[in-house]
């Protein structure tokens, strides 16, 4: 694990994810479309991690390690956040880190950042349709159901993607064994993208055979 990966930083734009999105009705939906692993990585996996998401925020970091140390839980892995050894969320030294994390006999260490924010506008356009009413009563009838024909007139649409960064070291080896990029749609919020995310990620590693 080399000190430039601990001292990278999450953007401050996740403060604004509220506003990422036009869509009242947005469902919040992470995938992990971009995962490596390590081929020289043979297993066992790793079964004690320590967490690190690196904001300069307290909260937002605290509550991101929280997420991810649960979700790497359900698959029963032993996950502690990093801000129970160090609450400070500044920049933190190298030594520092390697204190922490031999004092916690850990064989892994997951390093989460922010790498970007999207937004795409589209154009949904307008269509008719017309009502279930049935014609009656001749030309007047059919006069009468053309205009109950229902316009719904185009708009644009925002969608945000939020894309975030993890990598998990091997303590052993001194080596990365597994980095993923994943993508949150459409967050509304900073819980969102942390809470969707932590599963996404959780769930790839153990599919990608890098957790006990």
């Amino acid at each position: 694990m080399t000190k430039s990966s601990i001292l990278c930083c999450w953007a401050l734009a996740l403060a604004v994810l509220a506003c990422g999105t036009t869509s009242t009705t947005a469902t919040t939906v992470t995938n992990v479309p971009t995962a490596w692993k390590n081929p020289a990585f043979s297993g066992p996996g790793l079964a004690r991690i320590f967490v690190i998401g690196v904001h300069a925020d307290d909260a937002t970091r605290r509550q991101f390690e929280d997420h991810l140390a649960r979700e790497l839980a359900k698959h029963r892995v032993v996950a502690e956040p990093s801000y129970t050894h160090l609450p400070d969320s500044s920049r933190l030294s190298e030594g520092a880190v390697r204190e922490a994390i031999a004092d916690g006999d850990f064989d892994g260490v997951t390093i989460t950042r922010l790498v970007g924010r999207e937004e795409e506008k589209t154009y949904v356009p307008g269509r008719s349709h017309e009502t279930a009413v049935t014609p009656t009563g001749g030309y007047y009838g059919y006069y009468r159901t053309s205009w109950e024909t229902v316009h719904e007139p185009g708009y644009y649409k925002t969608n945000t993607t939020v894309h975030l960064e993890t990598s998990l070291y091997d303590l052993q080896s001194r080596s990365k064994v597994w980095d993923g990029k994943s993508d949150t749609m459409n967050p509304n919020s900073v819980a969102d993208v942390i809470e969707s995310a932590s599963r996404a990620i959780a769930k790839q590693m153990k599919k990608d055979g890098v957790l006990r």
